[in-house]
């Protein structure tokens, strides 16, 4: 009994143990069946996507070597078709029921970085990737000629805050000194100056006309004034002259009086009035002028200081990239500009001095002025004795008048001839800026095309702000560069050849760089950088050429000296030095866009452009021999590294969709088509209600 049991146990048992294996057998085959079925899925899902993708534009791959798609709902269709035809040749128990895409990676979309990606990815396969260090020293070359332009840029402004302040002064000259004055200071003819016409405040002279009660030190300046109808007028004698007028009409007999028509001396009494009364009013009228102008001054010089220490603090901060030798002479100007700028010693006038004194005799001015009222009356012998009483009041208001204070230094006027200021200079600069096209190039041969088309991907440009200063340094970012060099045309491709493509713009690597409208807006916009590259470049080498910084010393000296503030004369010069760079810039440019190469870094030997004959707008080079450096797309490469990378992806976009309607396509448009998408299918299995769910993407990058 006892081994049947047993072996009744063990029956038992090997059916237990079978029944499990046989479900272990089962679930594996499930599984299989399962792993099998998602496989048919995901390899018919893969291959229809990628079928769908397909559908790429030929021209666009042709022409640039970019595999773009239009989004349109043939896509979910073509899909859906290419999943059903992939499940049905392997597996005929799985059934599609949908596919539902849910994200399109546009070409336009996160700044045009689809476009970058695709261009890199297509350079990387090339040679192209050896010309990464290609641009070192130049780049190096364009930092270190945006930071001079900067300095000198901000450097020159001090000149201008200066000048408003030195204006002031050569007011207060005219109305004080009643000398004519005009922006680039006195109006010298004949090594005198000028007299003012409508009177000034030194004009009330209380006591006898000389050079020292007048405070004029020179007799270019006082001998013109005192020699003009409007010139110095002694109120003191005019006022005893007053009071004789008085003294005699009233010492006069009736008699006398009625026989010499009792006219006389009131005549000469009204006749001596109304000289006091112009000479006082004028005087006072001009003081506080005057007065005015001094409120003005001390606005118009605060702040100078503050702009000369920030000049200074950039200068430290840019030392390392713009080298020892410029940083050095550009710090001892700035430090001699400091200096001079706050010396007492060099100034035209005391201001502080001048407006103590105005105030003065403002004061005395108004009180004697009050008192002419009083003085305004018919002279007769009943009312001689009290207007004898008021004339001798004004006499006693007037004893405190006085030039005391009111001195201006002339020793650094130049007599010699009449200045010109820095009008002209900056005359000259506005002037090659507006018609640096006509100085560059004949105009009649510049492309007239233009465009007239929306929804260019050009125009979402600064939509995006990718804070990609840093990345225009990285490979990926000159590859690109390279990428819009070899596919695109510049104004350089045109130097020889007047051909004309079919295009719709002729220049479009300037489009690209300035996204403008016409080839002649976006070549005028590309010669100004160009322009303000070689401008800093050119600065860099006048600073350190000695000679020339005389040049420019002597005439800014020369316009501005007429205060002795030399603070603004080194302001001058840098002002001449930039309007000087940015002329020889324009010979710069004459060579570029001739077709020749210009020295990246100036020498004495290849400095083109004199002083005289920049004032002279004369930019004719006398060399016709290209010599050796850069052209004009090495220049243009350089604006390329100096541009953003959005605006350089939807301007390269924006060229592409021109090329692309000249080529028949009118309604191309970049927003308008994908280079990814994600997606997602749905299965059911006839076998079970279950429905499978399957993701699959495709991208060209």
């Amino acid at each position: 009994m006892i081994k049947k049991d047993v072996k009744a146990q063990i029956t038992i048992m090997a059916a237990l143990s079978m029944t499990i294996v046989l479900s272990l057998i089962l679930t594996c085959i499930k599984s299989v069946s399962d792993s099998m079925r998602n496989t048919y899925i995901k390899s018919a899902c893969m291959l229809a996507i990628e079928g769908a993708f397909s559908c790429y534009h030929n021209d666009m791959l042709n022409e640039y070597d970019i595999l773009v798609m239009k989004k349109t709902d043939k896509i979910k269709r073509h899909t859906e078709d290419y999943i059903r035809q992939n499940i049905e040749s392997e597996n005929k128990n799985i059934e599609l029921t949908g596919v539902e895409f849910n994200d399109f990676g546009y070409m336009t979309s996160n700044g045009g970085d689809y476009l970058m990606k695709e261009i890199t990815a297509y350079m990387n396969y090339g040679i192209y990737s050896e010309v990464v260090d290609m641009l070192k020293d130049t780049q190096r070359q364009v930092e270190k000629a945006e930071i001079i332009n900067e300095l000198v840029s901000d450097i020159s402004a001090c000149e201008n805050k200066m000048a408003d302040a030195d204006e002031k002064i050569l007011e207060l000259v005219r109305l004080v000194d009643g000398v004519r004055t005009n922006e680039a200071g006195l109006v010298i003819k004949n090594k005198h100056v000028e007299a003012v016409t409508e009177g000034f405040a030194k004009m009330a002279v209380n006591g006898e006309i000389t050079m020292a009660t007048v405070g004029v030190n020179d007799s270019r300046i006082y001998n013109p004034v005192r020699g003009s109808a409007f010139g110095y007028v002694d109120v003191s004698q005019i006022l005893q002259d007053m009071i004789d007028d008085t003294d005699g009409l009233f010492e006069m007999g009736d008699e006398e009086s009625e026989l010499s028509g009792n006219n006389s001396y009131a005549q000469l009494y009204k006749r001596n009035y109304e000289a006091l009364k112009n000479s006082l009013e004028t005087s006072r009228n001009k003081t506080k002028e005057a007065l005015n102008v001094l409120d003005g001054y001390t606005s118009a010089k605060s702040g100078v200081d503050d702009n000369i220490y920030e000049c200074i603090n950039k200068l430290e901060k840019s030392r390392e990239i713009i080298g020892e030798e410029i940083y050095n002479g550009m710090m001892q100007d700035l430090n001699d500009m400091k200096q001079s700028g706050g010396s007492e010693e060099l100034k035209m006038c005391d201001t502080y001095t001048l407006t103590n004194a105005l105030k003065r005799n403002q004061v005395i001015l108004d009180g004697a002025c009050a008192v002419l009222d009083e003085l305004d009356v018919g002279l007769l012998q009943n009312n001689c004795k009290s207007v004898r009483q008021k004339v001798v009041k004004c006499q006693g208001l007037l004893s405190g008048l006085s030039a005391k204070g009111m001195e201006f230094n002339y020793s650094g006027i130049d007599f010699s001839s009449n200045g010109v200021g820095l009008k002209a200079l900056k005359k000259i600069k506005q002037m090659i800026t507006e018609g640096i096209l006509a100085l560059v190039v004949n105009t009649d041969k510049i492309s007239k095309k233009q465009i007239n088309y929306t929804g260019l991907a050009s125009s979402m440009t600064g939509k995006y702000d990718n804070g990609d200063s840093a990345f225009n340094k990285t490979k990926d970012a000159l590859l690109m560069n390279e990428y819009l060099m070899m596919k695109f045309n510049s104004y350089a491709d045109y130097i020889e050849s007047e051909n004309s493509l079919d295009d719709c713009l002729d220049y479009t690597l300037e489009y690209i760089l300035e996204g403008r409208d016409s080839d002649k807006e976006n070549l005028e916009q590309v010669m100004l950088k160009l322009s303000g590259i070689r401008t800093g470049i050119n600065l860099a080498y006048l600073i350190t050429d000695q000679e020339k910084k005389a040049q420019a010393y002597a005439l800014a000296s020369g316009a501005l000296g007429f205060t002795g503030n030399m603070a603004i004369i080194k302001a001058g010069q840098y002002l001449v030095l930039s309007v000087w760079a940015y002329g020889e810039a324009i010979t710069d440019l004459q060579k570029l866009y001739s077709g020749k190469k210009v020295e990246l870094v100036k020498t004495k030997n290849t400095w083109n452009l004199s002083l005289e004959k920049l004032l002279a707008m004369d930019f004719g080079t006398d060399s016709d021999e290209d010599g050796s450096g850069i052209d004009y797309e090495g220049y243009i490469r350089m604006l390329l590294v100096m541009e953003k990378a959005e605006h350089k992806n939807y301007r390269t976009m924006g060229a592409m969709e021109l090329k692309m309607i000249s080529m028949g396509h009118e309604d191309f448009r970049m927003k308008d088509y994908i280079v990814s998408a994600q997606a997602r299918a749905f299965f059911k299995c006839k076998e079970r209600p279950k429905i499978y769910k399957q993701y699959m993407k495709c991208s060209y990058i």
